[in-house]
Protein backbone atom coordinates (compact mmCIF):
# COMPACT_ATOMS: atom_id res chain seq x y z
CA UNK A 1 0.00 0.00 0.00
CA UNK A 2 1.15 3.04 -0.57
CA UNK A 3 -0.14 6.83 0.35
CA UNK A 4 0.28 9.34 -1.85
CA UNK A 5 -1.19 12.91 -1.42
CA UNK A 6 -2.91 14.47 -4.08
CA UNK A 7 -4.22 18.17 -4.97
CA UNK A 8 -5.26 17.95 -1.21
CA UNK A 9 -6.71 14.47 -1.04
CA UNK A 10 -4.87 11.45 0.25
CA UNK A 11 -5.42 8.31 -1.64
CA UNK A 12 -4.23 4.72 -0.48
CA UNK A 13 -3.10 2.63 -3.95
CA UNK A 14 -2.53 -0.73 -3.56
CA UNK A 15 0.62 -0.44 -6.23
CA UNK A 16 4.24 -0.96 -6.08
CA UNK A 17 6.30 1.67 -4.62
CA UNK A 18 8.66 1.38 -7.47
CA UNK A 19 6.45 2.22 -10.23
CA UNK A 20 6.51 5.82 -11.52
CA UNK A 21 4.22 8.78 -10.24
CA UNK A 22 2.99 9.30 -13.63
CA UNK A 23 1.70 5.68 -13.97
CA UNK A 24 -0.07 6.14 -10.31
CA UNK A 25 -1.33 9.37 -11.42
CA UNK A 26 -3.07 8.19 -14.90
CA UNK A 27 -3.66 4.62 -13.98
CA UNK A 28 -4.68 4.79 -10.53
CA UNK A 29 -5.64 7.65 -9.65
CA UNK A 30 -7.36 8.80 -13.33
CA UNK A 31 -5.88 12.30 -13.34
CA UNK A 32 -4.79 11.99 -16.57
CA UNK A 33 -3.91 15.43 -17.23
CA UNK A 34 -0.14 14.87 -16.86
CA UNK A 35 0.74 12.94 -20.42
CA UNK A 36 3.22 10.71 -21.27
CA UNK A 37 6.21 11.77 -23.52
CA UNK A 38 9.49 10.38 -23.89
CA UNK A 39 9.85 9.17 -20.40
CA UNK A 40 13.07 10.64 -19.78
CA UNK A 41 12.63 14.11 -18.19
CA UNK A 42 13.15 15.49 -21.95
CA UNK A 43 9.98 16.83 -22.57
CA UNK A 44 8.16 18.08 -19.33
CA UNK A 45 4.27 16.85 -20.63
CA UNK A 46 3.87 14.84 -17.03
CA UNK A 47 5.10 18.29 -15.40
CA UNK A 48 3.45 18.05 -11.86
CA UNK A 49 4.29 19.71 -8.38
CA UNK A 50 5.68 18.42 -5.71
CA UNK A 51 6.20 20.14 -2.35
CA UNK A 52 6.15 23.20 -4.16
CA UNK A 53 8.82 22.53 -7.23
CA UNK A 54 7.90 21.57 -10.59
CA UNK A 55 9.45 17.88 -11.84
CA UNK A 56 8.92 15.20 -13.93
CA UNK A 57 6.24 12.73 -12.77
CA UNK A 58 7.98 10.09 -15.51
CA UNK A 59 10.79 10.21 -13.09
CA UNK A 60 9.26 10.29 -10.08
CA UNK A 61 9.39 6.98 -8.01
CA UNK A 62 5.39 6.46 -6.42
CA UNK A 63 6.89 5.54 -3.05
CA UNK A 64 9.61 8.71 -2.72
CA UNK A 65 6.23 11.05 -2.28
CA UNK A 66 4.91 9.34 0.72
CA UNK A 67 4.92 12.44 3.20
CA UNK A 68 4.55 15.13 0.19
CA UNK A 69 2.26 17.08 -1.07
CA UNK A 70 1.45 16.61 -4.92
CA UNK A 71 -0.42 19.20 -7.52
CA UNK A 72 -1.05 17.87 -10.80
CA UNK A 73 -3.10 19.95 -13.55
CA UNK A 74 -6.00 18.93 -12.59
CA UNK A 75 -5.13 20.50 -9.05
CA UNK A 76 -4.41 23.94 -10.58
CA UNK A 77 -8.34 24.58 -11.23
CA UNK A 78 -8.41 26.92 -7.79
CA UNK A 79 -5.25 28.40 -7.80
CA UNK A 80 -4.75 32.05 -8.72
CA UNK A 81 -1.76 31.24 -11.06
CA UNK A 82 -2.82 28.44 -12.86
CA UNK A 83 -6.15 30.02 -13.62
CA UNK A 84 -4.72 32.46 -14.92
CA UNK A 85 -2.01 30.68 -17.07
CA UNK A 86 -4.77 28.87 -18.61
CA UNK A 87 -6.92 31.65 -19.30
CA UNK A 88 -4.06 33.50 -20.83
CA UNK A 89 -3.03 30.91 -23.05
CA UNK A 90 -6.89 30.53 -24.34
CA UNK A 91 -6.92 34.33 -25.22
CA UNK A 92 -3.83 34.32 -27.11
CA UNK A 93 -4.73 30.99 -29.02
CA UNK A 94 -1.69 28.94 -27.24
CA UNK A 95 -3.39 25.85 -27.05
CA UNK A 96 -3.54 23.82 -30.17
CA UNK A 97 -3.44 20.13 -29.75
CA UNK A 98 -3.13 20.09 -25.93
CA UNK A 99 -0.72 17.49 -25.12
CA UNK A 100 1.68 19.30 -24.17
CA UNK A 101 -0.05 22.05 -22.59
CA UNK A 102 -0.80 20.71 -19.07
CA UNK A 103 3.47 20.56 -18.95
CA UNK A 104 3.71 24.25 -19.97
CA UNK A 105 0.70 25.18 -17.57
CA UNK A 106 2.72 23.13 -14.68
CA UNK A 107 6.08 24.81 -15.21
CA UNK A 108 4.08 28.20 -16.22
CA UNK A 109 2.96 28.16 -12.54
CA UNK A 110 6.71 28.04 -11.74
CA UNK A 111 8.59 30.18 -14.11
CA UNK A 112 5.59 33.07 -13.43
CA UNK A 113 6.42 33.20 -10.13
CA UNK A 114 10.21 32.95 -10.27
CA UNK A 115 9.85 36.04 -12.81
CA UNK A 116 11.37 39.58 -12.82
CA UNK A 117 8.32 41.34 -14.66
CA UNK A 118 7.40 40.24 -17.96
CA UNK A 119 11.13 39.85 -19.07
CA UNK A 120 10.68 36.94 -21.60
CA UNK A 121 14.05 35.93 -21.99
CA UNK A 122 13.62 34.95 -18.06
CA UNK A 123 10.39 33.22 -18.84
CA UNK A 124 12.09 31.69 -21.87
CA UNK A 125 15.05 29.85 -19.71
CA UNK A 126 13.01 28.73 -17.20
CA UNK A 127 10.41 26.67 -20.16
CA UNK A 128 13.66 24.68 -20.97
CA UNK A 129 12.88 21.44 -19.90
CA UNK A 130 9.39 21.32 -21.83
CA UNK A 131 8.68 20.83 -25.51
CA UNK A 132 5.76 21.72 -27.31
CA UNK A 133 4.64 19.35 -30.92
CA UNK A 134 3.06 22.09 -32.52
CA UNK A 135 5.62 24.54 -32.20
CA UNK A 136 3.36 27.28 -30.14
CA UNK A 137 6.25 28.54 -28.44
CA UNK A 138 5.76 32.31 -29.17
CA UNK A 139 1.90 32.17 -28.26
CA UNK A 140 3.02 30.13 -24.85
CA UNK A 141 4.95 32.56 -23.98
CA UNK A 142 3.10 35.59 -24.62
CA UNK A 143 0.64 33.97 -22.46
CA UNK A 144 2.95 33.68 -19.67
CA UNK A 145 4.17 37.68 -19.90
CA UNK A 146 0.84 38.38 -19.36
CA UNK A 147 0.18 36.64 -16.35
CA UNK A 148 3.50 37.43 -15.11
CA UNK A 149 2.49 41.36 -15.15
CA UNK A 150 -0.37 40.90 -13.26
CA UNK A 151 1.72 39.28 -10.43
CA UNK A 152 -1.04 36.59 -9.23
CA UNK A 153 0.15 34.69 -5.82
CA UNK A 154 -0.18 31.19 -5.37
CA UNK A 155 -1.40 29.57 -2.14
CA UNK A 156 0.87 26.30 -2.44
CA UNK A 157 4.59 27.07 -0.82
CA UNK A 158 7.88 25.10 -1.23
CA UNK A 159 8.71 22.73 1.56
CA UNK A 160 10.16 19.59 3.07
CA UNK A 161 7.90 16.51 2.91
CA UNK A 162 6.48 15.70 6.18
CA UNK A 163 8.55 12.76 7.94
CA UNK A 164 7.37 9.14 7.50
CA UNK A 165 7.86 5.88 8.93
CA UNK A 166 10.47 3.91 7.30
CA UNK A 167 8.71 2.21 3.89
CA UNK A 168 10.00 -1.41 3.13
CA UNK A 169 7.40 -2.98 0.59
CA UNK A 170 8.50 -5.48 -2.45
CA UNK A 171 11.87 -4.67 -2.85
CA UNK A 172 11.94 -1.01 -1.76
CA UNK A 173 13.22 0.11 1.27
CA UNK A 174 12.90 4.19 2.01
CA UNK A 175 14.63 4.88 5.47
CA UNK A 176 13.39 7.43 7.62
CA UNK A 177 16.63 7.71 9.65
CA UNK A 178 20.43 7.70 9.43
CA UNK A 179 20.12 4.40 12.27
CA UNK A 180 17.81 2.69 9.35
CA UNK A 181 19.76 3.77 6.99
CA UNK A 182 23.02 2.16 8.38
CA UNK A 183 21.40 -1.19 9.17
CA UNK A 184 20.68 -1.51 5.57
CA UNK A 185 23.85 -1.04 5.22
CA UNK A 186 25.25 -3.77 6.76
CA UNK A 187 24.28 -6.49 4.64
CA UNK A 188 22.87 -4.61 1.42
CA UNK A 189 23.31 -7.90 -0.69
CA UNK A 190 24.63 -8.19 -4.47
CA UNK A 191 21.40 -6.43 -6.10
CA UNK A 192 21.08 -3.55 -3.97
CA UNK A 193 20.61 -0.25 -6.01
CA UNK A 194 20.98 2.85 -4.41
CA UNK A 195 18.51 5.52 -5.41
CA UNK A 196 18.21 9.18 -4.66
CA UNK A 197 16.61 11.81 -7.43
CA UNK A 198 16.39 8.99 -9.65
CA UNK A 199 16.32 11.23 -12.78
CA UNK A 200 19.13 8.96 -14.31
CA UNK A 201 18.86 5.38 -12.62
CA UNK A 202 14.53 5.74 -13.87
CA UNK A 203 15.43 6.58 -18.13
CA UNK A 204 18.24 3.33 -17.59
CA UNK A 205 15.83 1.18 -16.07
CA UNK A 206 12.67 2.48 -16.78
CA UNK A 207 11.00 -1.12 -18.19
CA UNK A 208 12.48 -2.70 -15.45
CA UNK A 209 12.55 -0.60 -11.95
CA UNK A 210 10.08 -3.32 -10.52
CA UNK A 211 12.45 -5.83 -10.93
CA UNK A 212 15.59 -4.03 -8.91
CA UNK A 213 15.84 -3.77 -5.25
CA UNK A 214 16.18 -0.54 -4.12
CA UNK A 215 17.35 1.68 -1.25
CA UNK A 216 15.43 5.03 -1.29
CA UNK A 217 17.42 7.69 0.26
CA UNK A 218 14.70 10.54 -0.52
CA UNK A 219 13.20 10.23 3.02
CA UNK A 220 16.63 11.54 4.43
CA UNK A 221 16.43 14.95 5.44
CA UNK A 222 20.03 14.85 6.40
CA UNK A 223 21.15 13.99 3.18
CA UNK A 224 19.73 17.43 1.99
CA UNK A 225 21.59 19.61 4.24
CA UNK A 226 24.25 22.25 3.02
CA UNK A 227 26.62 23.40 5.61
CA UNK A 228 29.20 26.27 5.93
CA UNK A 229 31.88 26.02 8.00
CA UNK A 230 34.98 28.50 8.27
CA UNK A 231 37.03 25.87 6.18
CA UNK A 232 34.63 24.06 3.80
CA UNK A 233 31.20 23.62 2.23
CA UNK A 234 29.64 20.40 3.55
CA UNK A 235 27.07 19.91 0.58
CA UNK A 236 24.65 16.26 1.40
CA UNK A 237 24.56 13.82 -1.64
CA UNK A 238 20.78 14.46 -1.39
CA UNK A 239 20.91 18.20 -2.12
CA UNK A 240 19.52 18.86 -4.87
CA UNK A 241 21.01 21.33 -8.09
CA UNK A 242 18.87 23.64 -7.68
CA UNK A 243 19.69 23.83 -3.43
CA UNK A 244 23.07 24.04 -4.87
CA UNK A 245 22.32 26.86 -7.75
CA UNK A 246 20.47 29.05 -5.29
CA UNK A 247 22.87 28.24 -1.88
CA UNK A 248 24.72 32.16 -1.34
CA UNK A 249 27.64 30.02 0.40
CA UNK A 250 28.48 28.58 -2.48
CA UNK A 251 27.61 30.92 -5.06
CA UNK A 252 30.21 33.01 -2.92
CA UNK A 253 32.72 30.33 -2.40
CA UNK A 254 32.82 27.71 -5.23
CA UNK A 255 31.00 29.83 -7.85
CA UNK A 256 31.83 27.81 -10.39
CA UNK A 257 29.84 24.96 -8.80
CA UNK A 258 26.63 27.46 -9.14
CA UNK A 259 26.98 27.77 -12.60
CA UNK A 260 27.40 24.32 -12.83
CA UNK A 261 23.98 23.50 -11.29
CA UNK A 262 22.43 25.60 -13.63
CA UNK A 263 22.98 23.64 -16.13
CA UNK A 264 22.05 20.32 -14.98
CA UNK A 265 19.31 19.40 -17.34
CA UNK A 266 16.04 22.22 -17.28
CA UNK A 267 14.10 23.12 -13.53
CA UNK A 268 12.23 20.14 -13.24
CA UNK A 269 14.94 17.94 -13.62
CA UNK A 270 17.44 20.21 -10.94
CA UNK A 271 14.29 20.50 -8.30
CA UNK A 272 14.96 16.49 -8.44
CA UNK A 273 18.48 15.54 -9.72
CA UNK A 274 21.28 15.64 -6.57
CA UNK A 275 24.93 15.87 -6.75
CA UNK A 276 25.41 12.26 -5.13
CA UNK A 277 23.52 10.92 -8.26
CA UNK A 278 25.85 12.60 -10.26
CA UNK A 279 28.76 11.43 -8.51
CA UNK A 280 27.44 7.61 -8.24
CA UNK A 281 26.62 7.57 -11.68
CA UNK A 282 30.09 8.38 -12.63
CA UNK A 283 29.22 9.85 -16.62
CA UNK A 284 32.43 11.05 -18.22
CA UNK A 285 30.03 13.89 -19.15
CA UNK A 286 28.72 14.72 -15.79
CA UNK A 287 28.26 18.39 -15.61
CA UNK A 288 28.92 18.61 -11.45
CA UNK A 289 32.52 16.54 -11.25
CA UNK A 290 34.72 19.64 -13.21
CA UNK A 291 34.05 22.29 -10.53
CA UNK A 292 34.32 20.03 -7.84
CA UNK A 293 37.63 18.74 -9.21
CA UNK A 294 39.21 22.41 -9.52
CA UNK A 295 38.47 22.54 -5.86
CA UNK A 296 39.82 19.64 -4.71
CA UNK A 297 36.85 18.51 -3.09
CA UNK A 298 36.37 15.11 -0.97
CA UNK A 299 33.58 12.46 -1.47
CA UNK A 300 32.75 11.49 1.90
CA UNK A 301 31.49 7.93 1.74
CA UNK A 302 29.26 6.28 4.33
CA UNK A 303 28.81 2.42 5.35
CA UNK A 304 27.85 0.42 8.83
CA UNK A 305 31.60 0.77 9.44
CA UNK A 306 32.34 4.42 9.81
CA UNK A 307 33.21 7.42 6.93
CA UNK A 308 35.79 7.64 4.82
CA UNK A 309 37.09 10.78 2.67
CA UNK A 310 37.90 10.26 -0.93
CA UNK A 311 39.47 12.88 -3.05
CA UNK A 312 37.06 13.70 -5.84
CA UNK A 313 39.82 12.98 -8.34
CA UNK A 314 40.27 9.25 -7.25
CA UNK A 315 36.59 8.51 -6.61
CA UNK A 316 35.43 7.99 -10.21
CA UNK A 317 37.94 5.62 -11.53
CA UNK A 318 36.35 4.80 -15.39
CA UNK A 319 33.25 5.53 -17.06
CA UNK A 320 30.30 4.39 -14.82
CA UNK A 321 32.69 3.31 -11.62
CA UNK A 322 33.68 4.55 -8.46
CA UNK A 323 35.80 3.11 -5.86
CA UNK A 324 32.40 2.12 -3.55
CA UNK A 325 32.39 -0.57 -2.03
CA UNK A 326 29.54 -2.84 -1.35
CA UNK A 327 27.48 -1.56 1.38
CA UNK A 328 28.91 2.28 0.90
CA UNK A 329 27.48 5.50 -0.16
CA UNK A 330 27.96 8.61 -0.74
CA UNK A 331 26.96 10.95 2.18
CA UNK A 332 28.11 14.39 1.80
CA UNK A 333 30.80 15.97 -0.97
CA UNK A 334 32.94 18.50 1.43
CA UNK A 335 34.35 21.72 -0.87
CA UNK A 336 37.13 23.65 0.67
CA UNK A 337 36.59 27.06 1.25
CA UNK A 338 39.25 29.95 0.45
CA UNK A 339 38.41 33.47 1.89
CA UNK A 340 41.58 35.34 0.77
CA UNK A 341 40.33 35.63 -3.21
CA UNK A 342 40.61 39.15 -5.59
CA UNK A 343 40.15 39.40 -9.28
CA UNK A 344 38.47 36.23 -9.87
CA UNK A 345 37.32 34.88 -13.12
CA UNK A 346 35.38 32.29 -12.95
CA UNK A 347 33.08 30.24 -15.56
CA UNK A 348 31.97 27.32 -16.48
CA UNK A 349 31.46 26.35 -20.29
CA UNK A 350 29.36 23.46 -21.74
CA UNK A 351 28.41 22.18 -25.56
CA UNK A 352 25.85 19.66 -26.68
CA UNK A 353 23.66 18.99 -29.02
CA UNK A 354 21.08 21.55 -28.45
CA UNK A 355 20.99 24.80 -26.13
CA UNK A 356 19.16 23.74 -22.97
CA UNK A 357 18.64 19.94 -21.48
CA UNK A 358 22.16 18.78 -23.11
CA UNK A 359 24.82 16.68 -22.50
CA UNK A 360 27.92 17.60 -22.58
CA UNK A 361 30.37 16.89 -25.63
CA UNK A 362 32.70 18.73 -23.59
CA UNK A 363 32.90 21.11 -20.40
CA UNK A 364 35.25 23.14 -19.13
CA UNK A 365 35.36 24.50 -15.43
CA UNK A 366 37.91 27.43 -14.69
CA UNK A 367 38.45 29.90 -11.60
CA UNK A 368 41.03 32.04 -11.77
CA UNK A 369 41.96 34.29 -8.58
CA UNK A 370 44.80 36.17 -6.68
CA UNK A 371 45.07 36.67 -3.20
CA UNK A 372 46.34 39.20 -1.11
CA UNK A 373 50.10 38.63 -1.21
CA UNK A 374 50.10 38.61 -4.59
CA UNK A 375 50.17 34.70 -5.47
CA UNK A 376 48.03 33.40 -8.70
CA UNK A 377 45.59 30.41 -8.39
CA UNK A 378 44.36 28.66 -11.18
CA UNK A 379 42.36 25.93 -11.68
CA UNK A 380 41.38 24.26 -14.85
CA UNK A 381 38.90 21.41 -15.68
CA UNK A 382 37.75 19.17 -18.46
CA UNK A 383 35.07 17.11 -18.65
CA UNK A 384 33.20 15.08 -21.76
CA UNK A 385 36.67 14.37 -23.17
CA UNK A 386 38.17 11.78 -21.46
CA UNK A 387 37.35 8.54 -19.31
CA UNK A 388 37.48 10.70 -16.42
CA UNK A 389 37.34 14.63 -15.60
CA UNK A 390 41.18 15.62 -16.21
CA UNK A 391 42.69 18.85 -14.43
CA UNK A 392 45.07 20.66 -16.64
CA UNK A 393 48.09 21.38 -14.69
CA UNK A 394 50.38 22.78 -18.00
CA UNK A 395 47.94 25.05 -18.76
CA UNK A 396 47.39 26.32 -14.85
CA UNK A 397 51.27 26.80 -14.43
CA UNK A 398 51.67 28.81 -17.62
CA UNK A 399 48.35 31.23 -16.51
CA UNK A 400 49.97 31.78 -13.25
CA UNK A 401 53.08 32.82 -14.69
CA UNK A 402 51.80 34.57 -17.80
CA UNK A 403 48.46 35.53 -17.36
CA UNK A 404 47.46 37.08 -20.53
CA UNK A 405 49.14 33.71 -21.88
CA UNK A 406 45.13 32.42 -22.94
CA UNK A 407 46.21 30.90 -26.65
CA UNK A 408 48.53 29.40 -25.47
CA UNK A 409 46.67 27.89 -22.34
CA UNK A 410 44.24 27.04 -24.44
CA UNK A 411 46.05 24.64 -26.40
CA UNK A 412 47.67 23.25 -23.95
CA UNK A 413 43.83 22.44 -22.88
CA UNK A 414 43.11 20.95 -26.35
CA UNK A 415 46.23 19.15 -25.79
CA UNK A 416 45.51 17.43 -22.68
CA UNK A 417 41.97 16.14 -24.03
CA UNK A 418 42.09 12.20 -24.71
CA UNK A 419 38.34 12.08 -26.46
CA UNK A 420 36.68 9.49 -28.16
CA UNK A 421 34.61 9.26 -31.50
CA UNK A 422 31.06 8.35 -30.28
CA UNK A 423 27.41 9.28 -32.28
CA UNK A 424 27.17 12.43 -30.12
CA UNK A 425 30.86 13.93 -31.77
CA UNK A 426 34.38 12.61 -33.01
CA UNK A 427 37.27 12.64 -31.15
CA UNK A 428 38.68 15.55 -33.14
CA UNK A 429 35.67 17.68 -32.83
CA UNK A 430 35.61 17.40 -29.06
CA UNK A 431 39.24 18.67 -28.72
CA UNK A 432 38.62 21.78 -31.07
CA UNK A 433 35.65 21.70 -29.01
CA UNK A 434 37.06 22.04 -25.77
CA UNK A 435 39.82 24.48 -26.90
CA UNK A 436 37.07 26.95 -27.89
CA UNK A 437 35.29 26.16 -24.79
CA UNK A 438 37.83 27.53 -22.47
CA UNK A 439 38.53 30.41 -24.70
CA UNK A 440 35.15 31.00 -24.83
CA UNK A 441 34.31 30.98 -21.18
CA UNK A 442 37.61 33.27 -20.29
CA UNK A 443 36.21 35.64 -22.80
CA UNK A 444 32.88 35.94 -21.68
CA UNK A 445 34.08 35.86 -17.72
CA UNK A 446 36.59 38.65 -18.29
CA UNK A 447 34.21 40.91 -20.18
CA UNK A 448 30.80 40.87 -18.53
Amino acid sequence: MTTVNVNGTKHAVETDPRRPLLDVLREDLNLRGSKHGCGEGECGACTVIVNGAPVCACLVLAGSVEGAEVTTIEGMDNDPVGTEIVRNMANAGAVQCGFCIPGFVMQGWDAVQRASGKDPETLRAELGGNLCRCTGYAKILEALQTTAATRPVSPIRARRPDPVPDLRLNGYLRPATMDALRDALRDPGEKLRVIAGGTDLMVQNRHGLETLTLLDLSGLTELTRIDSFDDRIEIGAGASWTDIRENAQIREHAPVLALAAAEVGARQIQNRATIGGNLANASPAADGVPPLAIYDAQVLCLSAKGERAVPIQAFITGPGKTCLEPGEIIRAVSVPVEHDRQDTVAFFEKSGPRKAQTISRASVACHIWTASDGTRAVRIAIGAVAPTVRRVPEAEALLRETPDAIEAAADLVRQAALPISDIRASADYRMDLVQGLFKRGFLRATQA
